[in-house]
């Protein structure tokens, strides 16, 4: 059965695709016109991806996804949002490259597609619609091939006890954060109808879900920087990464994962 709060999260992202799609935050206009999404440091971590099978997870719309078909991977997309799946596929034309575009649930992926992967790719202001990563590495596993990569960077779930003290947050917080008719992220004088629900996942509980699920952690990275604009006065660096007025933070804003599939079928 559809987890319920899923549910509230895939109605309320139909509505926001076609806020985001030409929104600038985004980098639509550019893949279409040959460039890329992608940034620095899952460009260098992912090193050639040339002829490599990739599942990205939580696709959205399939930028990331379109620009890793550019780069020569073998592409497919998973998204819980109908809307963003058929702008995705109409994007995909739009950029003349091969990718297939699924709509799921990422927990109830597993059985939809009867392959397995050299990547599995997570990025961006993902990990906070999910309300089970244990089930979610599950899956993360079980389209992995042995020897296989999996490779996630997000926001740091440190990040909102520090941008947003307001909201009284609590790292280690079990109960879903409900939010009703929130403001649009990109058109800030919008808001969404409906309800949005998050999870909060400590860094300890993201890693022994990979661990559980029979993955290597490589390697674990924080940054003291963020991927997006959070703030009106926030300032740009290099490769579409951002930091308040006073520079790099003294707490991390991003945290990355990369682990591998030693074992299993």
């Amino acid at each position: 059965m559809p987890h319920e709060d899923h549910e509230k999260n895939r109605a309320a992202w139909n509505r926001m695709v076609d806020l985001h799609v030409n929104h600038p935050e985004y980098r639509t206009r550019e893949v279409i016109s040959g460039g890329s999404s992608l940034r620095k440091i899952e460009l260098e971590t992912l090193g050639d991806v040339r002829g490599k099978l990739l599942l990205h997870l939580m696709c959205q719309f399939g930028l990331d996804t379109l620009s890793w078909a550019r780069l020569g991977a073998i592409v497919t997309g998973v998204d819980i949002s109908d809307r963003s799946i058929q702008v995705a596929n109409e994007l995909k034309t739009q950029c003349g490259l091969e990718a297939e575009f699924v709509r799921s649930d990422v927990l109830d992926l597993i059985g939809l597609i009867d392959r397995k992967f050299d990547i599995v790719f997570q990025s961006y202001g993902t990990h906070i619609w999910i309300s089970d990563v244990f089930k979610w590495a599950r899956v993360v596993s079980h389209y992995l091939k042995p020897g296989g990569l999996f490779f996630m960077i997000d926001e740091h779930p440190v990040n909102p006890l520090f941008l947003f003290p307001d909201k009284g947050g609590d790292y280690f917080a079990r109960a879903p954060i409900r939010t009703i008719n929130p403001t649009d992220y990109c058109e800030t004088q919008t808001h969404i109808d409906g309800e949005h629900v998050e999870w909060q996942h400590p860094v300890s509980e993201i890693v022994n879900a990979l661990i559980s699920a029979g993955l290597t952690i490589e390697r674990l990275d924080e940054y003291n920087y963020g991927y997006y604009k959070f703030g009106a006065n926030w300032c740009e660096l290099n490769d579409q990464y951002w930091c308040p007025p006073g520079g790099p933070t003294k707490y991390p804003l991003m945290l990355s994962v990369k682990a591998q599939k030693t074992v299993g079928p």
